[in-house]
């Protein structure tokens, strides 16, 4: 199942009104929304129909001098970009558009507007969540991962900070940027590297050696309902190597005042050992969730699949970004050729 709201624009025209207001095609700018290491987003207009969306406004250039593991961001954007053309649920953040122009190093692309920001503010030591509340948000967390596990994509950096909500308390998974398509030739979901944020990945994932991809996901999602409902993540360290070992070791400490039936499906997720973890089959039946939103059927259309040649052909490169890349190119090669 493709997206058929998405379109490919390989234009831009950048203006300013007499009163200074900044447009991006038939885009007006309305507001900052936030700004990160590699871009920032842009609340803006459409002007044909009123329509609001954020722009996340990339430099090519820059991603592509930006380490992230063994790759470079950009491509890491690029397979981004080819998840979510592909992705359409209502509980995922949806793609509108990509506004790539082969001679800008500018890379914009459409998101939807999801007015509400995070479910919660993502700092350890905030107020928890209303019960009823996080019960219908964690409702709406596995439908949204439940589609994506259908479809064969890992999110990979579950948390407070990338899930969403509407206007009408509609809970949507968002930032894809180390989500991960399954390709291994028997469906398996088994992964060999790590990714994420450190406080809110799996015992598995703290230590070398492959681990199931999907599992590693419930898990981020346990914690994300545990930051809902204690207000902070059950292991806090300033120290990266620390944090692993009290991942992997540590007892978690649950407030025992949380009704049981909440604290039953916490411990349930929240095992260390992923062979007795429960599954996102486990979290839809279980009886807490009883008393929440309806939960719907996974969309069985798919599944959906990304490709190598859809993650390549994402955007394009700039004339200078492709020159840079063939430097660095035979950098290496020389490199190479001299250690021989």
């Amino acid at each position: 199942m493709s997206n058929d709201k998405h379109t490919h624009t390989t234009s831009v025209e950048k203006t300013v009104r007499d009163d200074g207001t900044k447009c991006i095609n038939q885009f007006e700018v309305v507001k900052n929304l936030g700004k990160g290491a590699f871009g920032k987003v842009k609340l803006v207009k459409n002007t044909k129909d009123g329509e609001l969306y954020a722009l996340k406004i990339m430099d090519k250039m820059v991603l592509k001098k930006k380490r992230q593991g063994m790759s470079n961001m950009l491509e890491s954007v690029q397979k981004e970009i080819a998840i979510m053309k592909k992705i359409d649920h209502p509980n995922c953040v949806n793609m509108f558009e990509v506004i790539d122009d082969p001679n800008n190093n500018k890379l914009y692309i459409r998101l939807e507007y999801v007015e509400g920001g995070q479910c919660m503010e993502a700092q350890n030591g905030v107020d928890p969540l209303p019960l009823d509340v996080a019960r219908n948000y964690f409702i709406d967390l596995v439908c949204g991962l439940e589609y994506l596990h259908f479809n064969q994509i890992l999110h990979r950096d579950l948390k407070p900070e990338n899930l969403l909500v509407t206007k009408d308390n509609t809970l949507k998974l968002a930032d894809f940027g180390v989500s991960s398509p399954l390709d291994n030739e028997d469906g398996s979901d088994i992964m060999n590297k790590t990714a994420g944020t450190p406080a809110f990945m799996a015992p598995e994932c703290c230590a070398p050696g492959a681990f199931h991809g999907k599992l590693a996901d419930v898990w981020a999602a346990g914690i994300s309902l545990y930051f809902m409902v204690h207000g902070k993540c059950p292991f806090i360290s300033g120290n990266v190597i620390k944090l692993y070992e009290m991942i992997q070791n540590d007892p978690i400490v649950f407030d025992e005042s949380l009704p049981p039936d909440l604290l039953d499906l916490l411990k349930g997720i929240l095992e260390k050992d992923p062979s007795k973890r429960y599954t996102l089959a486990d979290c839809k039946a279980h009886k807490w969730l009883e008393g929440g939103k309806k939960m719907p059927e996974v969309t069985n259309k798919g599944p959906i699949s990304v490709t190598a040649d859809e993650i390549a052909s994402a955007f394009t490169l700039s004339d200078s970004v492709v020159l840079m890349v063939k430097i660095n190119l035979k950098m290496k090669t020389k490199l190479a050729a001299a250690r021989r």
